[in-house]
């Protein structure tokens, strides 16, 4: 599977915390981010990371949305490019899950806004790995 990660430039430690316990265990699927800072420059240590850079956000958010099968926002701010980003993946019917965040923080924005608007709470690791979440009968 390949899994879309993208955070807040802004990276709280929550954020980490999050990317460092996430990402070990997706040893098997492909991880894609954007060349942008903060969360997605952390996520780009690990090993099996793609990374789309350029300068024109909106051609980059569409490369990963048709190159990834899902996406993962760990955080963003109010006008995050999260936002965005994570509308491409719904054009392409494609997964969105979001970890949700504490409301007295800004970084938590973005992903609490989407989950509102019916993206996927990440609420355990393995919802994501092993498709907990994901189920045929809507």
């Amino acid at each position: 599977m390949k899994i879309a990660i993208v955070g807040s430039r802004k990276m709280s430690r929550y954020g980490k915390e999050v990317i460092d316990n996430l990402l070990p265990k997706l040893d098997d699927s492909e991880v894609i981010t954007i060349n942008v800072g903060g969360c997605n420059r952390e996520i780009m240590k690990y090993k099996n990371v793609k990374v789309f850079s350029g300068e024109n956000f909106e051609k980059l958010n569409e490369e990963v949305a048709n190159y990834a099968d899902c996406l993962v926002i760990i955080e963003g701010s109010l006008k995050s490019g999260t936002i965005l980003l994570a509308e491409k993946f719904v054009e392409k019917n494609k997964l969105v899950y979001c970890v949700p965040g504490r409301i007295t923080d800004d970084s938590s924005y973005a992903p609490n806004w989407l989950i509102a608007q019916g993206a996927i709470p990440l609420v355990s690791w393995e919802s994501l790995t092993e498709g907990d979440m994901i189920d045929d009968n809507g």
